[in-house]
């Protein structure tokens, strides 16, 4: 099944344009999701193989790094790879995204390159699939009255188009940032998709919301209300909730030996008390999904295994659309006589 794509067995380097992966990312959203379930499924059957993430810090910028995330997933996508990930939050003060990434993938026949590709928008689109994916497990009718989002970024934006596109049913949306000038654009772009947008402020108390969504720089804990029963909280940039709140919820992450550490919430957690009390990978939800709410805190760190997955996913739609490019002359003779 591996061998049918034309771009696996390439002799060139190859790259989609950003573009068609942008393009190819908004009109499978559901299948994204469902290609997370996969992952993680194939990844807890022991076919993946996901190393730890290494991070490069700088003394003199200690609010940025970049990352780098190797990964293998067996099966359908038999593909290795390397995710190299910036995070520097003070590109927003002029007008640049906070992360940029590019993704390669190797052959596992040879480990020859065989794609390069922009991981930008594929990066976010994994994180952002992974929380729709523990949305649609924990409150599989769909349907709520609120859903807060504390960051007016891409990735809340990006969560919010994959609710949609999931069929969700959201009467209302809340938006927290501490920049009021990216909580007016994001309740624009709640309203372009038909969402009525109320902008809470900096110091937003979310009781109400059913599903709460963290997408924001912090790197230490602020959150510090209790999370209620009804309440879902999709913790994806990991270091915002205080320890204490997470102890007595059911916490969910991507893996535990990612999740609990780096200076994460949960890290945190298990620094203080010696263990949390209750955490879970997303196996049981998607083998056991609960029969009545519960309060729960998701907290996935980000998986470079979801990265090679879908790197290979959009390389699969792209050469299907013909729009498969080369790099010609980027790699030399594989031969060795």
């Amino acid at each position: 099944m591996t061998t049918e794509y034309l771009w696996r067995n390439a002799s060139q380097l190859q790259y989609v344009a950003a573009n068609d992966i942008n393009h190819i990312l908004q009109q499978n959203r559901s299948e994204l999701i469902d290609l997370v379930a996969k992952c993680y499924a194939t990844f807890y059957d022991g076919h993946a193989i996901n190393p730890d993430t290494y991070s490069l810090k700088f003394p003199q910028k200690p609010n940025s790094r970049i990352n780098a995330l190797p990964a293998y997933v067996g099966e359908e996508c038999d593909l290795a790879g390397l995710k190299w990930v910036a995070s520097f939050p003070d590109n927003v003060a002029g007008n640049l995204q906070r992360a940029s990434a590019s993704i390669i993938l190797n052959s596992f026949q040879t480990g020859y390159p065989l794609a390069i590709l922009d991981g930008t928008l594929i990066s976010s689109a994994r994180t952002v699939a992974s929380a729709a994916l523990a949305a649609r497990c924990l409150r599989p009718e769909k349907s709520i009255d609120t859903i807060a989002f504390y960051g007016a970024g891409v990735i809340n934006r990006h969560l919010l188009e994959f609710l949609r596109d999931d069929q969700w049913s959201i009467a209302k949306v809340v938006i927290s940032d501490l920049d009021p000038g990216s909580a007016t654009r994001f309740i624009q772009f709640c309203e372009e998709l038909g969402y009525s947008c109320e902008n809470a402020g900096a110091s937003f108390a979310s009781q109400d919301a059913e599903i709460i969504s963290f997408a924001t720089s912090a790197l230490e804990p602020w959150y510090d209300l209790e999370v209620l029963d009804h309440q879902v909280l999709l913790h994806m940039s990991l270091r915002d909730i205080l320890p204490a709140r997470l102890k007595p919820v059911r916490n969910i992450v991507d893996d535990v030996n990612h999740a609990v550490k780096a200076n994460t919430s949960l890290h945190l957690l298990e620094q203080s008390e010696g263990s949390i009390p209750s955490i879970e990978n997303f196996s049981r939800i998607l083998q056991d999904p609960p029969q009545e709410p519960t309060a729960t805190v998701v907290s996935a760190f980000g998986m470079g295994l979801l990265d090679v997955a879908f790197g290979g996913y959009v390389m699969n739609k792209a050469e299907g659309l013909g729009h498969v490019s080369v790099v010609p002359d980027f790699l030399p003779s594989p031969h060795r006589w």
